[in-house]
């Protein structure tokens, strides 16, 4: 109940709380697949082991997004081939290439010769298989501790896009965009921050009944809360506060007072979910029982 809280202090919750709730609608990219380096990751069988050694990037990408069990909307792809990277231009270097990993939304430089020897047990050698296996081996990692890629970066690693337009490893240290930038990185990136925004504001509006429009304008919200808490470190100013008050007002059609006054009259209550639920399209059940209370932190 609202009784004994001051505007001020409803205001700050309410704003931390969307941020909070927002950021958990990210969603992830698909299910993984589990299973150790070397093991049985596949079909199960001890038949033999394989490996792929004509397997392309494109093939793998392919293949990795199959064993994810990736939705369209929210896939891996390759941002630079192996003939596009600067690691690949070094002498005694593999040939490698850059890929967005949706899975861990991060981007991450592959050798391609480390993707086509990597053995594993199933009833027939297939892509799906060797990537599946690569998803095996990099939990084994990350439970060992190497969240950045194998040690010293050898076959993978999670690599930063810098401001020069070069992607650097974490693990190596290696440049891997090329010097005559074939591909516009930066572009790249921006693209697949629109793809991780309009997959947010998709579980949004499945998850509140909520028009896309209504949705992204709430992811937006989200975002621009969760920049303000980091900016000023956990304490929004009173002038944060009040403009993203504003914000919300004009999302949901009712005034912060209107909110508080419902909290003390039955008829009002029912006269600001109709009014909410007019704005945005939800039912006034779906607003008062989980909309308003996750993303808001209200209770009406």
């Amino acid at each position: 109940m609202l009784q004994k809280k001051s505007a001020k202090k409803l205001a700050m919750t309410s704003m931390t709380l969307a941020a909070l709730a927002l950021t958990s609608c990210s969603g992830g990219g698909g299910g993984s697949s589990s299973g150790g380096g070397g093991g049985s990751t596949g079909g199960g069988s001890t038949f033999g082991a394989y490996s792929s050694p004509s397997i392309t990037a494109n093939r793998f990408i392919s293949a990795l997004n199959d064993a994810d069990g990736a939705p369209l909307y929210d896939e891996s792809e390759i941002v630079l081939y192996e003939n596009e990277t600067e690691r690949s231009q070094i002498a005694g270097q593999e040939d490698w290439f850059v890929i967005y990993d949706a899975k861990f939304d991060e981007y991450k430089a592959v050798s391609l010769q480390y993707v086509r020897s990597i053995i594993y047990y199933d009833y027939y050698s297939n892509d799906f298989a060797a990537a599946d296996e690569f998803r095996g081996i990099e939990s084994d990692d990350i439970a060992a501790g190497y969240i950045n890629g194998d040690l010293y970066g050898d076959d993978y690693e999670v690599v930063d896009l810098a401001l020069d337009g070069y992607f650097y490893g974490r693990e190596s240290g290696y440049a891997y965009e090329d010097e005559s930038e074939t591909t516009d990185v930066n572009l790249m990136a921006g693209e697949s921050e629109q793809k991780k925004f309009f997959q947010q504001a998709s579980n949004v509006s499945y998850a509140y009944s909520v028009s896309i429009e209504t949705a992204m304008s709430l992811v937006t919200l989200g975002s621009k809360v969760e920049k303000m808490i980091k900016k000023s470190e956990g304490t929004l100013t009173l002038e944060d506060q009040a403009a993203l008050m504003g914000d919300i007002e004009n999302l949901t059609g009712v005034t912060l007072e209107e909110v508080v006054a419902a909290g003390f009259d039955n008829a009002k209550k029912d006269e600001v979910l109709e009014k909410v639920s007019a704005k945005i399209g939800s039912s006034p059940q779906k607003i008062e029982g989980e909309l308003l209370p996750e993303l808001f932190g209200v209770q009406l």
